[in-house]
């Protein structure tokens, strides 16, 4: 593995210490300051994002339908009650002739207290086709929490990421600030002396000042770079969240990324589209069903008033009960669902040409990657070197100057060239490590 050895060997700065991994709450040093790693920063991310949180609840809403669904396969049983009192019947000779008034026989009273049960035995897998609908919801509800975790997981390491480059960039900072007072002082005391002239202390205290807001401005980017952190995890804005996980800064092998390039199951665009596809045919499924008959056991037992049953009606209360089974069949879904079965299989047809483009796209974009993490890496093998060779640069014409041998123009460009290149080897590992988490997600493995 290779690490920031560079920075050691050449006396930059340390890195960051190791620490034990304790729980959250342990970590805290006060109400606003925490120390998390880079997994601990991802793993707490997952847990207490509000967008995640919205997603889970609608997770949570897909199982619940996927109950009810479940519930529609047991007996329908319902009960009735109802009283009527009928008005006089007025009865007309012929077409509308002359008119008389009875009263309803047996009487104007009515009434019936009933129970109905029906129980489907068949109907072609149509309720099998709505739960597994609602299965494959609750399913695809699922990847897409899972997915919105590793996103924003990709986005809080990429985030912190960026905090450890702006505490690496301070660190080199605050070291060319030590040189540029130094060099001020020197230059002073040679124009005290009449070896310089008043340009060069001017030059070199602007320099310096622009040093300082350089300063200034790597800690306004930290302070933001912590507050979309904090955003990002759910805490409070003003909560300080200081980065000490080094093996964050560990860059992966070739073989570890060989092995991250041979399975793509783990993606969650890949993923989404296979489960986009067994939802599709589980429609065809369900367009089917509605062109075969329907089974239905069903019974009763109640109260009527009058008896009805015979004639003329008697002034009495019955009881009576059935059972039966009852087939229908829609002959006309023969014609007018013909349309909407052929459509439900071009649909099946149009998602799995999908899938294909998504396979080929993850592949290609995840190879990109590779690409550009073997880019990075061997970016950072020639600034290693170009730091050593920056620095003996400065050295010299730092010696030179001093023994008025040359330009401080000379000097103040080898200082910049030295600074320039340990920038660039802080930046370049940062970007192979944001590539490495990139591919971490693309592959469904962060």
């Amino acid at each position: 593995m290779k690490t920031f050895s560079v920075i050691l060997k050449l006396g930059i700065f340390p890195l960051f210490f190791w620490v034990s991994v304790f729980s959250l709450k342990a970590q805290t040093v006060d109400s606003t300051t925490i120390r998390l790693s880079l997994n601990e920063a991802v793993r707490y991310a997952k847990e207490s994002n509000k967008l995640i949180g919205v997603l889970k609840t609608e997770e949570s809403a897909t199982q619940l339908d996927l109950d009810d669904a479940k519930m529609g396969a047991l007996p329908r049983i319902l009960s009735n009650a109802s009283y009527q009192r009928y008005s006089k019947i007025t009865l007309y000779e012929g077409v509308l002739g002359d008119s008389r008034q009875i009263t309803k026989p047996p009487n104007a009273n009515a009434g019936a207290l009933g129970l109905e049960a029906s129980f489907n035995l068949y109907s072609g897998g149509r309720q099998q086709s709505v739960i597994t609908d609602l299965k494959r919801k609750g399913e695809l509800a699922s990847i897409n929490t899972k997915e919105q975790e590793v996103n924003i997981g990709l986005q809080v390491a990429l985030q912190y990421l960026d905090m450890i480059r702006f505490y690496f960039q301070e660190r080199l900072i605050k070291d060319q600030v030590v040189r540029a007072r130094t060099r001020s002082e020197n230059i002073n005391a040679f124009y005290a002396n009449g070896k310089v002239t008043k340009s060069d202390v001017l030059r070199a205290d602007v320099l310096l000042s622009n040093i300082l807001l350089s300063e200034t401005a790597n800690k306004n980017d930290y302070l933001i770079s912590n507050q979309k952190l904090n955003t990002l995890l759910n805490l409070d804005e003003f909560t300080k969240i200081i980065p000490v996980d080094t093996t964050s800064l560990n860059l992966a092998d070739s073989l570890e990324f060989e092995r991250l390039l041979e399975d793509y199951s783990g993606s969650y665009a890949i993923l989404k589209a296979r489960k986009n596809i067994e939802l599709q045919e589980n429609r065809t499924k369900l367009a089917k069903s509605f062109n075969r008959p329907s089974v239905t056991l069903f019974g009763g037992y109640g109260f009527n008033y009058p008896n009805t049953l015979i004639f003329p009606p008697v002034a009495q209360t019955f009881a009576v009960g059935m059972a039966g089974v009852r087939l229908t069949y829609d002959i006309s879904s023969l014609y007018q669902n013909k349309n909407k079965i052929k459509s439900a299989r071009l649909r099946e047809t149009e998602l799995k040409q999908q899938k294909d483009w998504i396979e080929d796209n993850v592949q290609q974009e995840a190879k990109a990657l590779a690409i550009k993490y073997n880019e990075a890496v061997n970016r950072i093998l020639v600034i290693k070197k170009s730091i050593e060779q920056a620095e003996i640069n400065y050295n010299i014409q730092n010696t030179k100057y001093s023994n008025q041998l040359s330009l401080l123009t000379d000097l103040l460009e080898a200082d910049n060239l030295y600074q320039e290149s340990r920038f660039n080897y802080v930046q370049a590992n940062i970007a192979a490590l944001s590539i490495y988490y990139r591919l971490l997600f693309i592959t469904g493995k962060l």
